[in-house]
């Protein structure tokens, strides 16, 4: 999976602690598995994925301003570039060192779809762990 071009970006302390409220994670902050799993069953509880933008055909802006205005102020799903986007800058300001993957959905055919279809996380920890919140109806 090729890596998606990555400007390692974070968010405020007050984003963070506003993110955090959102999805209703009160638990420990520590850069660990454990953490990482408890955020993402967090936000994966609370945020739902949503396509309805697209659908719409209304312009989609991936910026962190606007991933954070939508998920967070507005309350909003979003998918996976959007969803997986601002997760990606949550755990860099929490310390975890993640990249952003492109990745292709897999297919009924037993092929893959194509690539930059899908984006998901790859978080550096002793070993690597896959993390997605942006993917519908499954994780």
């Amino acid at each position: 999976m090729p890596k998606q071009s990555d400007q390692g970006q974070t968010l405020s302390k007050d984003q963070l602690d506003r993110y955090l409220t959102r999805i209703g994670y009160a638990g420990s902050t520590e850069v660990s598995p454990q953490t990482l799993r408890d955020l993402q069953l967090a936000h994966l509880y609370s945020v739902p994925f949503e396509n309805l933008d697209i659908s719409a055909g209304r312009y989609i802006r991936l910026d962190l301003d606007r991933l954070f205005e939508k998920i967070v102020n507005e309350r909003r799903g979003g998918f996976c570039y959007e969803l997986n986007g601002l997760f990606s800058a949550m755990l860099r300001s929490l310390g975890f060192s993640v990249d952003r993957l492109a990745a292709g959905v897999a297919n009924k055919s037993g092929g893959f779809g194509p690539k930059f279809d899908h984006l998901t996380l790859l978080v550096h920890l002793p070993e690597p762990y896959l993390a997605d919140v942006g993917f519908g109806d499954s994780f």
